[in-house]
């Protein structure tokens, strides 16, 4: 496989990425690629006869979710269980399950407002 293109596809046309190749897109090291893929934060979409972890084109954005909650200090318990709810479609505004708060009430419109509890 040769190097990736500005969009993340290899010259023989195919979208997985080696997990070299994912880290030098999103500048996150190879090592915590590895562990966040360990914990179940990113599976591997194929891996290689070699056993070589290959990342699909959902994998930048997935590892852009989990690098931004881990900054804000969230756990990688509680970001498997965001991720394992299938948000990112809700989160684009493409359908899918509904965000909600904790008490169940919907999220405002607006980013950083909540709509006030019933």
């Amino acid at each position: 496989m040769g190097d990736p293109t500005v969009d993340g596809m290899y010259e023989d046309g195919t979208s997985l990425l080696t997990i070299g190749a994912l880290a030098r897109l999103t500048g996150i090291p190879v090592k915590t690629i590895r562990n966040w893929s360990d914990a179940d934060l990113l599976p591997p979409a194929a891996r290689t006869p070699a056993g070589y972890r290959l990342y699909g084109p959902d994998a930048p954005p997935r590892l852009e979710i989990v690098r931004s909650l881990r900054e804000l200090g969230i756990g990688t318990a509680a970001i498997r269980s965001v991720l394992h709810r299938e948000l990112p479609h809700s989160l684009n505004g493409m359908g899918g399950t509904p965000i909600v708060r904790r008490d169940g009430g919907p999220v405002g419109r607006r980013a950083g407002r909540a709509d006030p509890p019933p």
